[in-house]
């Protein structure tokens, strides 16, 4: 994370530092000038805090690559202890099979001597059955009469062969059950073999698995690691770069001193000020005290220059009525200009004044009278578009259910006298996007830097985006901007309007008033 963290701390910063070049280019005074490069260096001071924080943050001091280098020469370690382990299994396994071999090279050489002695044994069993017939055979063969005394010579068997044969019976019997053992003993040590080899087999499988596994988590580890050392490479030759662009731009004792004289200025000015509006204050009611005649004769030659206004201009309306056959009539620019003017200025300048209330209110009236006959026309503002060249942004709010630039509300009216702008009107603006005020580049919802050039986005009025307050929720200054919706037939963002507010007047009233007007006027347009 402290990776993206410092990714986003530079791109962020080259955004920011490519779009004060072409706003520091365009500063023509001092002052901007100065006020811009201070801003440039706190904001380089910012960032650098930051970088340090994130550049500095080697993987390799850490205890979890510590831990890891570890458990690799661990498993190096037993990973080489396997291989000797295996190859000695497998030097083994070899000299089994050559041993098997062997073994079954004397078993076939054993079975063919006891097939050759069992074929031995069989013609001598032969040979002693017919030796053993022949004497019988020949003293049947032999009937002599008793009274004929006849001797007769019956050849005697060789007793010492047939004992040989006898002895070679029995030591080929013998031999043949001592092959017979031997033939079982060595089948049942090849069995055993053969099961130690299987367990030796599965066992060095199972260990070369386990082994693969942990080679592969630990290169994917090593992968990370180097990916993040080279990305820390790459950052420390950026900071290398950003520190010698740094270095280049004037030493930071000099901003310090230039802000420093900045705030005691600042200051100087700021006590100047209250000073002056504290002696100002002092002053004027002293003059009050002092002066009372002063002020009542202002007075009067205030309502005598209203009464003489209104009696010029109900003498011009008089006689433009009585000449001209038109409905309606303006008066000349020059001669609205310099009415209103002179309406606007006494009012403007009564309107604190209690004491001057009903100076106040004729001036008002008079400028009603201006515009009902239509000498003046008000400039539209409550839900219309944001026109600069009209309006006049003093507030701005963050209204995302209104379409942008929509006017929330008029502090003050704007006059327009035929095709001449007389006075523009001070209004609320809601803004839902964004477009940089230098390129004209849309934006989008979550930035608040021109990703083009740079620059701070900001509200018609000078207010920075991330500054913007939500839509007020208060009723009255919401109710014009709701009938002018309603008016206009957008009755979704009427619906939205309404909704926003009611979240902290849900039983007021003109606003269930007008929630009825608008489910009627909705009707209406569906069943149209």
């Amino acid at each position: 994370m402290k990776h993206l963290a410092f990714d986003e701390i530079v791109r962020n910063l080259l955004v920011y530092l490519k779009g004060q070049i072409p706003s520091l280019s365009s500063k023509t005074t001092k002052e901007e000038i100065l006020k811009q490069v201070q801003n440039i260096t706190f904001t380089l001071r910012t960032t650098i805090v930051q970088l340090e924080g994130a550049a500095y943050h080697d993987p390799r001091g850490t205890e979890e690559y510590a831990h890891l280098e570890k458990d690799l020469e661990a498993l190096k370690q037993t990973n080489t202890k396997l291989e000797e382990s295996l190859f000695l299994e497998m030097n083994k396994t070899q000299e089994l099979n050559e041993r098997l071999f062997s073994l079954n090279k004397d078993l076939d050489a054993k079975r063919e001597e006891l097939e050759q002695l069992t074929k031995e044994l069989e013609n001598t069993r032969k040979k002693i059955e017919e030796l053993e017939k022949s004497p019988k055979e020949i003293i049947k063969e032999v009937q002599v009469p008793v009274e004929v005394p006849v001797e007769v010579q019956v050849p005697s068997v060789d007793q010492s062969q047939l004992n040989e044969l006898k002895e070679t019976i029995a030591e080929l019997e013998t031999r043949l059950s001592k092959t017979d053992e031997t033939n079982n003993n060595l089948k049942q040590a090849l069995q055993n073999k053969e099961i130690e080899l299987t367990k030796a087999k599965e066992t060095l499988v199972q260990a070369m698995e386990l082994d693969k596994s942990e080679i592969e988590n630990l290169k994917s580890r090593l992968a990370d690691a180097d990916a993040m050392t080279n990305e820390n490479t790459t950052l420390r030759a950026r900071i290398g770069e950003l520190e010698a662009e740094l270095k280049s731009l004037p030493s930071p004792e000099v901003f310090k001193n230039n802000i420093a004289s900045a705030e005691a200025k600042i200051s100087y000015l700021e006590s100047a000020l209250r000073e002056s509006n504290e002696a100002l204050k002092e002053f004027q009611e002293n003059d009050r005290k002092r002066n009372p005649e002063i002020l009542i004769q202002e007075k009067e030659e205030l309502q005598q220059r209203i009464i003489d206004l209104e009696a010029t201009l109900r003498s011009l309306i008089n006689a433009r009525e009585s000449s001209s056959k038109a409905e309606k009539f303006a008066f000349t620019p020059e001669e609205c200009i310099f009415l209103f003017e002179t309406l606007s200025t006494t009012a403007n300048r009564l309107s604190l004044s209690p004491e001057n209330r009903d100076i106040f209110q004729k001036s008002k009236d008079a400028i009603n009278i201006l515009q009902q006959s239509n000498a003046i026309q008000k400039v539209l503002s409550v839900g219309q578009i944001f026109d600069p060249k009209l309006h006049k942004a003093v507030k701005s709010y963050r209204s995302e259910f209104l379409p942008d630039n929509t006017v929330l509300y008029e502090e003050n009216p704007g006059f327009i006298s035929g095709n001449r702008l007389i006075q523009r009107a001070l209004v609320w603006v809601g803004k839902s996007s964004f477009t940089c005020g230098e390129c004209k580049n849309p934006c989008r919802s979550h930035e608040f830097f021109c990703p083009k050039c740079g620059l701070e986005l900001t509200a018609p009025d000078g207010t920075s985006k991330r500054d913007l307050s939500m839509h007020p929720t208060d009723v009255e200054p919401n109710l014009p901007l709701l009938d002018e919706l309603i008016h206009q037939n957008n009755y979704k963002a009427a619906n939205a309007l309404i909704k926003h507010i009611s979240r902290e007047h849900p039983d007021n009233p003109e606003i269930t008033k007008r929630q009825n007007l608008l489910i009627k006027a909705e009707n209406t347009a569906v069943s149209s």
